[in-house]
């Protein structure tokens, strides 16, 4: 399998799994998966009483070659996970960190 391949394999099952969590009565979880452009995004939309849901859970993109994790407003560390799904260490990034961090986090820079 092309590598990119499984990388969009593992985002998008990663997403699938996050996806699974409970949400309030009228909010629900929407996955976004653009493998053309390779965007991949987990948000909940919905309403909370007459307050309005619409927040990013979880936001990847693919960019030469690497998986940039955008947004983490989980618990999880969804960088981790990628590890565990066989995606070195090096070609994830952490892009919700400023770049001069990035070094410093143990994964992959840009």
């Amino acid at each position: 399998m092309d590598k990119l391949d499984h990388y969009r394999r593992c985002i998008q099952t990663l997403l699938e799994e996050h996806s699974q969590s409970k949400t309030q009565e009228e909010v629900e979880n929407e996955l976004f998966f653009d493998t053309v452009r390779d965007h991949y995004q987990l948000m909940r939309v919905g309403w909370k009483g007459l307050s309005r849901v619409y927040h990013t859970v979880l936001h990847f993109d693919i960019k030469d070659g690497k998986i940039w994790l955008q947004q983490n407003t989980t618990d999880s560390d969804v960088g981790q996970e990628l590890v565990e799904m066989g995606i070195p260490k090096e070609d994830i990034v952490l892009g919700l960190h400023p770049a001069y961090k990035r070094p410093y986090t143990g994964y992959g820079v840009a």
